[in-house]
């Protein structure tokens, strides 16, 4: 370190005295000119370095876990932008592996932290106060890292203290400030290395991985990591709340504020905004645009419905991402092959458009599960508690079972085509899954999903009830249709995945006709044999319904099930379906035609 960046960096560890507006004038001219400096000195050079799966699976050498939140209920502002900035700053740092005898430096690996970059107003330690600045507060991290590598024995080629303590530690937490570039802190080690760094909802979280023995560790005494751990004695002072009104930096106390809920909606169910409306209205939502609301505004046709609008409180619409995703689905809705694909485009734009409107003071969430996995590689979840509203199983399980399925159909290329088509990104599916594990709770209708989460202990599930229909079929039955053959309906699209080739196997023989509501097959050969009619679920199918049939292996919105259930039609579904426990369900194993047939002839009671 040199004479003036020794100056500044000890400026401050005396006696507390009033700064002035000369003082700090000519600190940033001074800053400047070593900026420049250190700029020069590192043309040339690399210390960045990039995120990768190399040592993944090494040991962890250190660790450092320092909380986020603190009591202070004046400094609430700053410290929750410390927080965002942590948020921001984490992601440049997780994953990156080292080489053996290379140099991790903190800005080099950063970069300048600005509100270009979504960096906000925190708090910054400088001459004894805590002020409030751009990108302050991100020296939690620089002290975690240091930390972590005092203690697995790494050479901290650079290092230098705060003028003040603000943090709380053991003997082996080190102090070690950072300010843009001439102040950084630089770490080394004989051999490679990897560093994680995440964001609980309180934590942050630093973790050293290597590979190298305990004897081929740089030796670091006790001497040593005593004087890397001393703190300076002077008192902090906050430039809210200090007494002394005549210093230029003095800030009227901060507003009462206080941390903010904000909802995450996507998808509409009328189970969870039941369950919102509970809640206390004075929480932010953001919401999408439905195309029902679009006409509502620009054509004036008719309220729309099934909208989270109608939940009262203030909310924000993503104009922009809900119009680009409406038209991107309308394009891709007959491709099959595509159509999976662009819904998860869809989530990942309006994830974004949220993450955009979400201040620091946001510290608590409610997420829709579709947008879970991308706000989880955003970082948006970092630092924060947030509750899960799910509408189906993970994309993993949804896969695992698919291929289940698949193997089971290895002989009919039609059925494994749809069965295959509906696959998301390895690392979505993964994110969704850590984002899940992390959550407070997760609240849902679907019994099956319900199911699968309480298979995880730490995750608190709450299950509530459907809501039924109303009854829409009428008291007095169609005569034309009475002395027919029982009708048997389908309530879904003729794929494999819905059960449609389980179905068609089971019916083969049986004295029945059949009813497919969804869009019909692309298989020739699927129905072939049965007397079989395409209708849609706007048709009075309930009034000759004589048993509706939902023997799918994924199904996560049972709706026509569920008007079936209403008018007390017979409903014959696998547990996939979410709705068993409901008056006149009968559940039946996923893929099981035997089961099937013989529900279907005690149903109807017609011998099998």
């Amino acid at each position: 370190m040199d004479t003036g960046e020794m100056a500044l960096a000890a400026s401050g560890t005396k006696d507390w005295r009033r700064p002035t507006r000369k003082e700090a004038l000519g600190f940033w001219a001074r800053s400047r000119v070593l900026i420049a400096l250190r700029w020069l000195r590192g043309i040339g050079t690399r210390e960045r370095w990039d995120a990768g799966d190399a040592l993944k699976t090494a040991p962890i050498v250190a660790m450092s876990r320092t909380p986020l939140w603190n009591d202070d209920d004046g400094e609430f502002v700053l410290t929750a932008g410390k927080v965002h900035n942590l948020r921001v700053a984490v992601k440049a740092f997780h994953g990156v592996v080292v080489p053996a005898n290379a140099c991790l430096s903190f800005w080099r690996q950063l970069g300048r932290p600005s509100a270009r970059r979504g960096f906000v107003i925190g708090r910054e330690v400088r001459d004894g106060c805590v002020i409030p600045t751009i990108a302050g507060g991100i020296c939690q991290l620089s002290n975690a890292l240091a930390t972590c590598a005092s203690r697995a024995g790494f050479e901290l080629v650079e290092h230098h203290r705060h003028s003040a303590s603000v943090a709380r530690g053991d003997a082996s937490t080190v102090d070690a400030t950072v300010f843009w570039n001439y102040i950084d802190l630089r770490i080394r080690a004989p051999f490679a290395w990897r560093l994680e760094t995440r964001l609980s909802a309180d934590e942050l979280i630093v973790i050293v991985r290597a590979e190298a023995a305990q004897s081929e560790r740089i030796s670091t005494d006790d001497s040593h990591a005593a004087r890397l751990a001393q703190r300076s004695s002077a008192s902090i002072r906050n430039c809210f709340g200090c007494d002394e009104t005549s210093c230029f930096r003095h800030r009227k106390p901060a507003q009462a504020s206080q941390a903010r809920e904000a909802w995450l909606l996507d998808a509409w169910t009328p189970e969870l905004a039941r369950d919102l409306e509970k809640r206390d209205a004075r929480c932010d939502r953001l919401i999408p645009v439905s195309p029902a609301a679009l006409r509502h505004r620009w054509l004036r046709r008719g309220a729309p419905k099934n909208d989270w609008s109608a939940l009262s409180g203030n909310n924000h619409r993503a104009w922009l991402a809900s119009l680009r995703r409406i038209v991107w689905l309308r394009l891709w809705a007959n491709r099959a092959g595509r159509r999976q694909a662009s819904i998860l485009d869809g989530q990942r734009w309006l994830a974004q458009a949220y993450a955009r409107r979400l201040c620091p003071e946001h510290t608590h969430l409610v997420v829709d599960q579709g947008l879970l996995p991308h706000l989880q590689l955003l970082g948006t979840l970092d630092g924060r508690s947030y509750e899960v509203l799910a509408t189906q199983l993970p994309m993993i399980e949804i896969e695992r079972r698919l291929d289940e399925a698949c193997a089971h159909a290895a002989h009919n290329q039609p059925a494994r085509s749809t069965l295959s088509d509906f696959r998301a990104p390895m690392v979505l599916a993964e994110a969704e899954l850590l984002a899940m594990s992390r959550a407070q709770s997760v609240t849902t209708a679907h019994t099956d999903v319900a199911s699968y989460w309480r298979e995880h202990p730490t995750l608190e599930v709450r299950c509530v009830p459907w809501m039924l229909p109303p009854n829409r079929r009428a008291s007095v039955r169609d005569q034309t249709q009475a002395r027919d053959l029982p009708l048997v309906v389908f309530p879904a699209s003729a794929l494999a995945r819905k059960g449609a080739y389980v179905l068609a196997h089971a019916l083969r023989g049986f004295p029945s006709r059949l009813r497919v509501l969804g869009s019909p097959s692309d298989d020739d050969a699927l129905w072939k044999g049965l007397d079989v009619e395409q209708a849609n679920y706007s048709d009075d199918w309930m009034l000759s319904a004589s048993v509706v049939v939902l023997p799918a292996y994924i199904e996560h919105s049972p709706r026509a099930a569920l008007a079936a259930v209403a008018a007390g039609i017979p409903v014959i579904a696998t547990a996939a379906c979410g709705i068993e426990g409901l008056p006149g369900v009968i559940v039946i194993p996923c893929g099981n035609v035997d089961a099937l047939r013989a529900a279907l002839s005690a149903t109807l009671q017609v011998p099998d």
